[in-house]
């Protein structure tokens, strides 16, 4: 999938949240939007819908790891996530996820 700066992209760079993002999917020719999970209170799948773009959020697995303590801490960032596991671990637990 090609990364592009959402800056570079020929849209009104006024619009804000949902309204910027339907641009872009729009001007860009996409037919789903994938949003973090955090993501479900900010944008409205009937909206999406009605501008014939599908939307779904990436819905992550509990995963658990050697830390420094004894006591597992959830939640952490990815650099937590890579400091302690080796890179064919953490590309097994990148894909610990769901389309939801």
């Amino acid at each position: 999938t090609p990364i592009v700066v959402s800056s570079t992209v020929a849209i009104d760079h006024g619009l804000k949240s949902e309204h910027k993002v339907l641009a872009l999917c729009k001007a860009l020719g996409a037919t789903r939007y994938v949003n973090f999970i955090g993501g479900r209170e900010l944008y409205s799948g009937p909206a999406f819908a009605a501008q014939g773009v599908e939307l779904k959020f990436i819905q992550s697995r509990p995963i658990a790891y050697r830390q420094y303590g004894n006591t597992f801490v959830p939640g952490l960032s990815i650099v937590d996530v890579m400091m302690f596991n080796s890179k064919d671990a953490v590309r097994v637990m990148l894909g610990e996820c769901d389309l939801v």
